[in-house]
């Protein structure tokens, strides 16, 4: 929780328990969708409203702490924010997967064949996971 502290500070903000335990939760679920976020938080404070879990995300998000992820067919889910990355959604288990590649080629390969200049860029790739496909 230390490390988030640090993140909370360089921002400018406080670290109150709540947003503490919004990032120790997010971080221990790597994608996690608001309901099983309250559900996990309740447990440990049980006196937290959900008002409260959407102000400080809404907070986190906009402080470039936090980042939504848009999933299809999936509720939205929450991530601490990393450098660019590729989402790996399983069709079977609705796992999701954080790809670490480099998406800058990409990206310029598009805007070179199109003139579409991308200002930002959420890529997600179906499939099935390793271990979905192991049970196979």
């Amino acid at each position: 929780m230390d490390r988030f502290k640090d993140v909370l500070k360089a921002s400018n903000l406080k670290s109150t328990h709540q947003r503490l335990a919004i990032l120790d939760a997010i971080d221990h679920f790597g994608h996690v969708d608001i309901d099983t976020l309250y559900d996990f938080i309740f447990q440990k404070y049980p006196t937290m409203s959900k008002a409260t879990l959407y102000r400080n995300i809404n907070d986190l998000i906009s402080f470039h702490i936090l980042e939504e992820v848009k999933l299809p067919q999936q509720k939205q889910q929450y991530e601490i924010k990393k450098v660019p990355h590729i989402h790996l959604l399983c069709s079977e288990c609705g796992s999701v997967e954080d790809m670490f590649v480099e998406t800058k080629p990409l990206l310029e390969t598009i805007t070179s064949k199109s003139g579409f200049y991308i200002n930002n860029s959420f890529i997600v790739m179906n499939g099935i996971c390793k271990s979905c496909h192991l049970k196979k």
